[in-house]
C-alpha cells in the first residue's frame, strides 16, 4: 500500500529550519559492519560503505545545526563497530544531548532474532550467536539507552534483515515482527520517536552491486542529497520516507523486469537455468501522532530533480559488463538505468524505441 503522509503543513518549515539552526545539536550514532567475528554470521559487502556514505551525506543535510556530532562506527573506521564501543557512544549521546537536540541511531548488519529469549538484536562485530543477548544490541537495551536521551525526537534507521542471514534457518529467526512491534511501543509513548526499517515483515533487504549499497540506504543517501527536499530545500522526516519507499519498490520492478527479459531469452535458447526475481521489498515506517519532523535542509551541491537518464543495451545477458557499466553509472554519476536486451528488432523499431527511452520527461 501507497504510504500516506503525516505531515500538517510545510507553511512553518523555514521557521522550524530557522529555529533549528540556531538551537540544537544534532547528534548520530552510525553502525555499519561487513565482517563478523563469528563465523555462523555470513559476511556483508556494502553495510560498512552505506555507513560511511550515509554520514556524509548526513553531514551535508545537517549543516544548519548550531552543532552536530557524528560518532560512526564501521569496519574500516577510527571507531570499531564492537558492542563496547557502541555502548560507550550511546551512552554519551544519553549524558550529552539537550532537551532541544536531536538524535539519531542508524545500523545497516544482521539482526536476529534470540531463540531463547525471543527477542530481536542488532550483531555488532563481535556479536557471538552462542551468547547474543551478552554480546549483541537487543532492540530492548538500545531502546532503554535512547530512553534516557532527555532530547524528544529522535530517529531510529534500521538496515538489519540483509538477504543470506545467518547460517541457521532464516525464516525462523527473522527480527523483523520483533522489531516492529517494540518500535511501535516506543512511538507510543514518545512523541517525537520515528523509526525507519528497511523492510516490513517477512521481507529482506537487498544489496545490488551496481549500486554498491544496499538498496534502503542508498536510497536514504540520495535523498539527503537533496532529492528527497521540498520546494524549499527542506528534508521532511517523511518526505524522505515517501521518497525511499517509491524508489525502492521501483528499482526492485525495474530490476525484476530485466531478470524476466533475460529468462525469456534463456527459455528461447532451452536452458533450463533461470534467475530468480528479487521478491518484494517495502520500507516501513513506524511514527505516531506527530507532524513535520524537519532533518535538514538542501546541501550547497544542487541535485538536478530530473536525474540523469542512460540506456544500457545487453547483447549477452550473462556477461559482467553490463553490471559493472552499471554501477559506475548509478554509483557514482546518478543516472537512472533502463536495461534492454538485444532481441529482434528492425533498426528502426531500435531507433524508435532509444528515442523514446531518452526523451526528456
Amino acid at each position: 500500500m501507497c504510504p500516506i503522509g503525516v505531515g500538517k503543513s510545510s507553511t512553518k518549515a523555514s521557521q522550524i529550519s530557522a529555529q533549528t539552526s540556531q538551537n540544537a545539536q544534532f547528534w548520530a550514532i552510525l553502525i555499519g559492519i561487513n565482517e563478523y567475528q563469528d563465523p555462523k554470521l555470513i559476511s556483508l559487502q556494502y553495510s560498512a560503505a552505506d555507513c560511511q556514505e550515509l554520514s556524509k551525506a548526513l553531514a551535508g543535510a545537517t549543516e544548519e545545526f548550531s552543532q552536530r556530532e557524528l560518532l560512526v562506527h564501521h569496519d574500516y573506521g577510527i571507531k570499531p563497530p564492537t558492542k563496547g564501543a557502541v555502548i560507550r557512544s550511546l551512552k554519551q549521546v544519553a549524558k550529552e544531548a539537550k532537551a532541544h537536540d536531536r538524535v539519531m541511531f542508524y545500523f545497516s548488519g544482521h539482526g536476529v532474532l534470540d531463540p531463547r529469549t525471543q527477542q530481536a538484536a542488532l550483531c555488532l562485530q563481535d556479536t557471538t550467536l552462542d551468547h547474543l543477548s551478552a554480546t549483541g544490541l537487543p532492540i530492548s537495551e538500545l531502546l532503554a539507552l535512547l530512553g534516557e536521551c532527555v532530547a524528544p525526537i529522535q530517529f531510529v534507521w534500521l538496515d538489519a534483515c540483509h538477504s543470506g542471514g545467518v547460517s541457521w534457518q532464516q525464516t525462523l529467526y527473522n527480527p523483523t515482527p520483533q522489531l516492529i512491534e517494540r518500535l511501535q511501543e516506543q512511538a507510543a509513548r514518545t512523541q517525537g520517536f520515528y523509526a525507519l526499517l528497511s523492510c516490513d515483515r517477512a521481507q529482506q533487504s537487498w544489496e545490488f552491486s551496481e549500486m554498491g549499497h544496499g538498496v534502503f540506504t542508498y536510497y536514504l543517501i540520495r535523498g539527503l542529497q537533496g532529492a528527497a527536499a521540498n520546494s524549499q530545500g527542506i528534508i521532511e522526516a517523511d518526505g524522505l520516507y515517501r521518497y525511499v519507499y517509491h524508489q525502492t519498490l521501483q528499482y526492485i520492478d525495474k530490476t525484476n523486469q530485466q531478470l524476466r527479459l533475460i529468462n525469456q531469452q534463456k527459455r528461447s535458447r532451452g536452458e533450463t537455468n533461470l534467475q530468480a526475481e528479487y521478491p518484494l521489498q517495502t520500507p516501513k515506517r513506524i511514527v505516531e501522532g506527530v507532524g513535520e519532523l524537519i532533518l535538514g535542509k538542501t546541501p550547497q551541491t544542487e541535485v538536478s530533480l530530473y536525474p540523469r537518464r542512460a540506456l544500457v543495451i545487453v547483447a549477452n545477458p550473462q556477461t559482467q559488463t553490463s553490471l559493472e557499466l552499471g554501477k559506475v553509472l548509478r554509483g557514482r554519476s546518478h543516472f537512472e538505468i533502463q536495461y534492454w536486451l538485444n532481441t529482434k528488432m528492425s533498426p528502426l523499431e531500435m531507433k524508435q524505441g532509444i528515442q523514446e527511452c531518452l526523451r526528456s520527461k
